[in-house]
Formats: C-alpha cells, sequence, structure tokens
C-alpha cells in the first residue's frame, strides 16, 4: 500500500517548484519581494519527501511502482532509499545555509526553483531502476576495493 505512495517522494519538490515557477511567471515583481515563503514552501516540500523516504527505509519497503500508469517505473530498494535520503539531506542543507546566508536579490526566488528542481529529478534518477545501479553500484564496488565501507 506504501508503494503506490512512491510518486510524492520526487512529486512534492517538482509540484512546490512548478507552482512557485507559474507564480514567479505570472506576478514577477511580487514574487520577488516574497522570498521567505517561496523558500519555506520549497523547503516544507523536500522535508515531507525526506519523511515519506524515511518511512519507506524504516518499513523496508521495496517493489516497482509504474509512475501513473505510464512504461515508466520507479524502482524502490534499499540503495536507492539510502542514496535519495543522503542527497535530500545534502539538499536540504544547502537550502537551508541559503535561507540563512544569500541576500534576497531578484534571482533568490528562481534559485530555491531550480533547487526544488533539481531535487525532484535527483529522487526520479535514484528511483530510476537499472539506469541508477549501472552508474551507483560500479562506484560502491569500486570505494569496496579502497577499503570504504558502507
Amino acid at each position: 500500500m506504501l508503494l503506490n505512495l512512491t510518486w510524492l517522494i520526487p512529486g512534492f519538490p517538482f509540484i512546490a517548484s512548478i507552482f512557485m515557477a507559474a507564480l514567479l511567471l505570472s506576478f514577477s515583481k511580487t514574487m520577488n519581494r516574497l522570498t521567505k515563503p517561496v523558500s519555506y514552501i520549497i523547503i516544507i516540500s523536500l522535508v515531507v519527501s525526506e519523511i515519506i523516504n524515511f518511512i519507506f527505509l524504516k518499513k523496508d519497503i521495496s517493489g516497482n511502482e509504474p509512475l501513473f500508469g505510464t512504461s515508466f517505473e520507479l524502482v524502490v530498494d534499499r540503495s536507492a532509499l539510502i542514496f535519495s535520503e543522503s542527497i535530500g539531506f545534502i539538499f536540504l542543507l544547502i537550502m537551508l545555509f541559503s535561507v540563512f546566508k544569500l541576500k534576497r536579490k531578484s534571482g533568490y526566488v528562481r534559485y530555491f526553483v531550480f533547487l526544488g528542481l533539481l531535487s525532484g529529478f535527483v529522487y526520479l534518477f535514484s528511483f530510476s531502476g537499472i539506469f541508477f545501479h549501472n552508474i551507483y553500484d560500479p562506484l560502491i564496488s569500486s570505494l569496496d576495493k579502497t577499503g570504504i565501507s558502507f
């Protein structure tokens, strides 16, 4: 049952970023003044994705889930969940650091929209299945040969 909610992990950052991008294109002057709400909405969407990802990891959920009835499947397994959890945490740290340290100028909202879209694409990459494992597994095996273990 929880496997049906897999699309929410990359979906929340995508939906929030696309919504903010549409608002930015429609009301550019107003949206450039609303830097804090925009950044907080995208950060909250990433936190929700991380919570769902953590629940999947804790309950040891794995399997394939077709994305909205298409031929593209989201492949959920332990290595994909660990990778997406760690990368999502890095994106969360980048966003929180950006909120506190960056000056809120005209490109600030655009920056957060792109960060949200990028995090959604990274989540999709981690659940892409064979494409992800062709890149990720050789990297891990080469690190194991050097003595670094996970």
